[in-house]
């Protein structure tokens, strides 16, 4: 591509300078649009494959959605492209086995997305872990934090909803939960917050004020992917002797949500973006691009955007 017909230089001639991203797009990726095709190939390198996923450097989903929804009458297709990574460095096969999951459930969930390479095999058995215990108090948090904001949304909030908790683990597993099974990174991977309603359930992606990333996106996508797949048992719950304990215990709501997760009482998953103000380019416009999608349908998801009381 021409240095003058950069994605965003494309980016400032559709919303102006004012609205564009303020700086260039993530360096952790390449960037190809063919006029012919109207396709763009986002194509991910290993910085950005082994970055935290709501950074822009890994935060792929959000610019796809974001590139292909500004500049529609560019953009047809997007093709997810990426490095190898080296699976000898573990924190980076982590990483990377997480962003084979999350490509997979992105292309399955856009006929716009196309896949420049084979998804390489995931693990028959995909399992989750759950909290061995509570999570930190609202007076253990520095006020103001991200972390005291949570417990004081659930705090205000619990009269509106059947459960409401936070910090749900999201870590998965290859057949069994241990440090020699990892399939994704850490075992403090969590959900902010996390709601039931009749037969609804909620999941929250919490930002602190002044923290407005386009990853918001990606990191929401990530975690209703993996409560959808545990509620349709294509993830699992495995017993290692504790578990028991973390239904009697409720820790963190995990026995009432382990409830649903065997009976199937949950029709509509909600994703909600959580903050007092949003990336400029997030809008309840876009937000309506992102519902545009079969699988969402099929699978009753839906995202939407609300502001922290």
């Amino acid at each position: 591509m021409k240095k003058e017909e950069t994605v965003l230089d494309y980016l400032k001639k559709e919303l102006g300078e004012r609205k564009a991203p303020s700086s260039d797009l993530p360096q952790s990726y390449e960037y190809e649009i063919d006029k012919r095709k109207k396709n763009l190939t986002i194509r991910l390198k290993t910085s950005g494959l082994k970055a935290n996923m709501q950074d822009n450097d890994s935060a792929f989903e959000s610019w796809a959605i974001i590139l292909k929804f500004y500049l529609s009458d560019l953009i047809y297709t997007v093709t997810i492209d990426w490095e190898e990574i080296e699976s000898s460095v573990k924190a980076g096969k982590y990483h990377f086995n997480r962003f084979i999951y999350r490509v997979a459930k992105f292309a399955q969930t856009y006929d716009w997305v196309l896949l420049a390479k084979s998804i390489p095999q995931m693990p028959t058995i995909l399992v989750c872990n759950y909290p061995n215990g509570g999570a930190a108090e609202e007076n253990e948090h520095v006020i103001g934090s991200e972390g005291w904001i949570e417990c004081n949304y659930v705090e205000k909030e619990k009269s509106h909803y059947d459960v409401i908790n936070h910090q749900f683990p999201v870590g998965l597993f290859d057949y069994t939960v241990s440090k020699d099974t990892h399939f994704t990174t850490g075992q403090k991977s969590a959900i902010d917050i996390w709601a039931i309603k009749d037969r609804q359930l909620f999941v929250f992606e919490l930002k602190k004020p002044g923290n407005t990333p386009l990853g918001i996106i990606s990191e929401l996508m990530f975690y209703i992917n993996v409560m959808n797949d545990l509620l349709l048992h294509r993830i699992q719950y495995k017993d290692d002797g504790k578990l028991e304990k973390a239904i009697e215990k409720n820790y963190r709501g995990f026995g009432d949500f382990y409830n649903v997760y065997q009976s199937g009482r949950i029709d509509i998953i909600n994703a909600v973006l959580l903050a007092d103000q949003f990336h400029p380019l997030i809008n309840r416009e876009l937000l309506e691009f992102i519902n545009n999608s079969a699988r969402y349908r099929y699978c009753h998801i839906s995202f939407s955007m609300q502001n922290v009381k």
